[in-house]
């Protein structure tokens, strides 16, 4: 095991431990992402619950936090990675043996856009997760073109795009479990749930936004094909 892997693991084990997961941002997110695989890989999504469905999204989000913490960066740009990730599964589409690969590719270049601590390397995240760096290097570079190099975001978008939450009554059945982990309050207007409790979340991220000095994409160059996100 190298030593960024040893790194990885015990900020893992101190990182799934926290409850900074269990907030309506991380729900709000976790379904989300929920709702790309319902329209882009159904076969996946009907033969499996809601519940192990989101508890999957879930291991990948503890992931992408260890690697958040790992680098010294809050935990709140886990809204950029879903919001950059959203961009993507609208114009390409996702699969569920995708979502991993896709999510990863986001944190790196959420990291290497508004991380002001520990510069993100590809040649560290291919060592801990064992993928040769060229297949890094392609993936960033074919998401990077699948959002047109749209980077750079408002509170104003945060806030739009945490609000809107298609929450049918199937899914909140689904979800009832869920959502007493959240203490979420019991009303039939779901939409006035997520706009007031987005509002909180948002400025959080946006005080991130606010403080971020822009600097440019550090792309590495590959000339091998690899399979994109």
């Amino acid at each position: 095991m190298s030593i960024y892997q040893q790194i990885f693991r015990k900020v893992y084990n101190q990182t799934s431990n926290r409850n900074s997961k269990d907030t309506w941002e991380h729900f709000v997110l976790g379904l989300k992402v929920y709702q790309w695989l319902c329209d882009n890989d159904p076969t996946y999504t009907n033969g499996l619950t809601t519940e192990e469905i989101l508890e999957a999204i879930d291991e990948i989000f503890d992931i992408i936090l260890t690697l958040l913490e790992m680098m010294k960066s809050p935990a709140e740009l886990l809204g950029p990675v879903v919001y950059y990730a959203n961009s993507f599964v609208q114009r390409a589409g996702i699969k569920h043996n995708q979502l991993f690969n896709l999510l990863l590719t986001s944190t790196i270049v959420t990291l290497k856009f508004w991380s002001e601590t520990v510069p993100c390397s590809n040649k560290i995240m291919a060592e801990i997760f064992e993928f040769p760096v060229t297949d890094i290097n392609l993936m960033e570079r074919r998401f990077l073109s699948g959002i047109d190099y749209q980077l750079p975001l408002t509170q104003s978008q945060i806030q739009s795009f945490l609000s809107v939450v298609n929450v049918t009554a199937t899914l909140k059945n689904s979800c009832k479990n869920f959502s007493n982990r959240f203490n979420l309050p019991n009303t039939s207007s779901t939409s006035s749930i997520v706009s007031t409790q987005s509002q909180t979340t948002s400025s959080s991220i946006s005080c991130i936004i606010q403080q971020q000095q822009q600097q440019p994409v550090y792309i590495q160059n590959s000339s091998t094909t690899a399979q994109g996100c």
